[in-house]
């Protein structure tokens, strides 16, 4: 009894053993194949996730490339629009430019167009009272300045064929020639040291026109280099004569034909001869600052010819 009993132990307990072999072997199994599961799972959606932020870089680049090429385009046009602005202005500018070239027959003269002024040509010995008077050298300030001799300017003519016309010419391209003719005056080492400026301008009188070249008082005296810029001999000795700070409000207030300052009409250029101050026309506000102790009487009959010609009121004082 006691062997059978044994046996049937040991038989038990065998079974008992296999049974749990089996079940660790079975959770062995099913962990692995749960682990491959997640692992399918988790490369799925890893997968999934890189397939998304591609196609969301691409999307991206798509619309960087579409503002891009819309900026481009934009940019193009706008090019294009400030490339034909340019043109334009480039156009206006050199008609103005050339504007005192314009020729207009007599016949058209009957109807003046506004802008023009037409005048019978000046005597020749008004012309060289103007331009040819010699240079002098005031002696003390403004009241030692000689009255320059006066000359009426009402010789004109009514007959279309004795008449001419002229312009404003452009203020902007003669400055721009000045600074050109006197670019050597106008460095930084020449315009601030008096020796070197009366040197240098000494220099340059043989390539100056006869109206800018110095005269004897701009060669001995130290003034503003902006004054020798002036094609008026007289023009130039005066402003010297008055004193630096005078000279300089001058030159900044009014002399727009040497200063880049801003241009309220203070003085209006007729016709292409701008080296001729006969031509010259100072406004009435610059008249009534300047004028009789700086601009002479001869600067407002000046003044008062151009006036007649376009038909505006005579300034009083000057006849």
């Amino acid at each position: 009894m006691m062997l059978v009993a044994t046996e049937t132990l040991h038989r038990v307990g065998s079974e008992v053993i296999s049974v749990v072999a089996m079940s660790e072997s079975g959770s062995e199994a099913s962990k692995a194949a749960k682990k491959r599961e997640y692992n399918r799972n988790a490369q799925r959606v890893f997968r999934q996730r890189r397939k998304e932020h591609l196609s969301n870089l691409e999307a991206a680049q798509r619309e960087l490339n579409s503002i891009q090429v819309e900026e481009v385009e934009r940019l193009r046009r706008e090019n294009q629009l400030l490339a034909q602005e340019n043109k334009t202005l480039k156009q206006t500018y050199d008609s103005q430019a050339n504007s005192p070239r314009l020729s207009v027959s007599p016949s058209e003269l009957r109807a003046p167009t506004a802008g023009y002024v037409h005048y019978s040509t000046p005597s020749v010995g008004y012309v060289d009272s103007v331009t040819a008077t010699p240079g002098y050298i005031p002696a003390g300030g403004p009241s030692a300045l000689p009255p320059p001799a006066s000359t009426p300017l009402s010789n004109t003519s009514n007959d279309p064929a004795n008449l001419v016309v002229v312009v404003p010419n452009n203020i902007r391209e003669i400055r721009r020639s000045l600074h050109q003719m006197f670019a050597p005056l106008l460095e930084i080492p020449v315009i601030s040291n008096p020796q070197s400026h009366l040197a240098t301008l000494a220099a340059l009188e043989p390539t100056l026109p006869n109206a800018l070249k110095p005269t004897q008082l701009q060669l001995t005296t130290p003034h503003h280099a902006y004054i020798d810029m002036l094609p008026s001999p007289s023009l130039r000795d005066r402003l010297i004569a008055i004193g630096p700070a005078n000279a300089n409000s001058f030159l900044t207030e009014a002399c727009i034909i040497a200063c880049d300052i801003e241009d309220t009409g203070q003085m209006t250029i007729w016709g292409e001869d701008w080296l001729n101050d006969f031509s010259w026309e100072f406004s009435a506000t610059v008249l009534e600052r300047w004028g009789g102790w700086l601009l002479t009487p001869e600067w407002g009959q000046r003044a008062n010819f151009w006036r007649r010609q376009r038909g505006a009121p005579v300034l009083p004082g000057y006849d």
